[in-house]
C-alpha cells in the first residue's frame, strides 16, 4: 500500500493519477477535505480511501507494516501565510513524526521541499547538503521547509531510502483550488480569454525589465515522473535533498507568451504594481541546479519545454469541459 498524503492537493493528485497510469491501485491518500473543492481531484483516481490528518497517524500505527512508501505532499504551501506556529505545526512537527515512523520502520520516504528555502538568491542555487544550512529564507514558509530540512540531513535514525524534494514553480492540471496560490498558468488564461490581456507585476530592480523576472517553471507530469522514478529507482547511498525544476529559468514574460500562443491570440500585457506584502520578499530569479538529479538519482528523462507544458495544459485541460487528470 502506497501512502500520498495531500493527496487531494495539486501535486499530491497528480503524483496518484501517475501512479494509477502504472497500475498502482492500493494508495491511501491523506488530506484534509472540509467544505472546499479539493475533493474533485479525487474524483477519477482510484484510491483505497482517503484519512483525515487527524485520522492518518493512529492509523499509520495499526497499519504500517502494509505500507511500501510515503509520499509526504501534504504541509500549507502558502508563501503567504502568517502564522509561524501554524507553519511549525503542519510542516515541521508533522513531518517529524512521519520521519520517524518511516525510520524506525524503514519505509522509503519522499517528501515536499522547496524553493523558497533559497530565499533571495539570484545564482548557485546549489541542492549540495554542505549549503543547505547556509540557506536564508526570506518569508515564514521557506523557513518552516528550511528548518525540516536541516532536521533531516542531522538526524542518525532514517529510513534508507528517503528524498526531500525542493520544487520550484510547478504548474498544471490540479491546481484549480488553490486560488491566489495557483500558478500565473491558472490566472493567466481567464484574463486572457475575457480581455486579451495579461497583467504581469513590474520590475523594481535595476536591469530587470517588467516581465524579465525569471523563474523555472517545472510542469506538474514532470515532478511526478520524477517522485517515482526516485521510489522505484533510488538506493541507499542517494538519499538526500534534490532540486526538481527544468534547470533553465525562464521570464514571466515567455510564460504569457506560451499562453497566449496556447490560445492562438495575439499578445498583449499590462504592467500592475506589486502589493507591499510581496515586495520584500520576491524572488527575482530561480533557477534549478538539476547535476545531483542527473548524476547522483540517475534521471535522465527530457523535461517538458514551458512552450509544450503550457500548451498541453491549456488546450488539453483548461479549455476541456472536464479538466482534471
Amino acid at each position: 500500500m502506497i501512502v500520498v498524503t495531500g493527496g487531494a492537493g495539486f501535486i499530491g493528485s497528480a503524483l496518484i493519477w501517475a501512479l494509477n497510469e502504472i497500475g498502482e491501485q492500493q494508495i491511501v491518500s491523506v488530506d484534509k477535505l472540509g467544505m472546499g473543492e479539493k475533493w474533485r481531484n479525487l474524483v477519477k483516481r482510484d484510491v483505497a480511501f482517503n484519512l483525515s490528518i487527524d485520522e492518518f497517524l493512529p492509523w499509520l500505527e495499526k497499519n504500517g507494516d502494509q505500507v511500501e512508501a510515503v509520499f509526504h505532499m501534504g504541509a500549507c504551501s502558502s508563501t503567504t501565510e502568517r502564522d509561524a506556529d501554524f507553519l511549525m505545526s503542519n510542516n515541521v512537527h508533522y513531518s517529524q513524526s512521519l520521519w520517524s515512523f518511516c525510520a524506525r520502520k524503514d519505509i522509503p520516504f519522499i517528501y515536499a521541499s522547496s524553493a523558497a528555502t533559497y530565499g533571495s538568491k539570484d545564482n548557485d542555487f546549489s541542492d549540495q547538503h554542505n549549503q543547505i544550512d547556509s540557506l536564508r529564507p526570506i518569508n515564514k514558509y521557506g523557513w518552516s521547509k528550511q528548518l525540516f530540512d536541516r532536521w533531516a540531513l542531522h538526524q542518525v535514525s532514517s529510513p534508507s531510502q528517503w528524498f526531500g524534494l525542493k520544487f520550484f514553480n510547478v504548474y498544471g492540471p490540479q491546481e484549480y483550488h488553490k486560488g491566489s496560490q495557483a500558478s500565473v498558468v491558472f490566472h493567466a488564461y481567464p484574463q486572457i480569454k475575457h480581455s486579451g490581456s495579461l497583467k504581469l507585476f513590474k520590475s523594481y530592480k535595476e536591469g530587470i525589465g517588467h516581465g524579465e523576472q525569471m523563474r523555472d517553471f517545472v510542469y506538474v507530469k514532470d515532478v511526478v515522473n520524477v517522485m517515482i522514478h526516485l521510489w522505484q529507482n533510488g538506493k541507499q547511498g542517494q538519499s538526500g535533498i534534490y532540486n526538481l525544476g527544468t534547470g533553465q529559468a525562464r521570464s514571466f514574460a515567455d510564460l504569457g507568451r506560451a499562453v497566449f500562443s496556447a490560445l492562438n491570440t495575439e499578445e498583449k500585457f499590462t504592467w500592475i504594481e506589486m502589493p507591499d506584502n510581496i515586495k520584500n520578499q520576491y524572488q527575482y530569479f530561480t533557477e534549478a541546479d538539476l547535476q545531483k538529479l542527473r548524476n547522483e538519482a540517475g534521471y535522465d528523462a527530457p523535461f517538458h519545454s514551458l512552450e509544450a507544458g503550457v500548451k498541453d495544459y491549456v488546450q488539453n485541460y483548461l479549455e476541456e469541459g472536464d479538466r482534471f487528470l
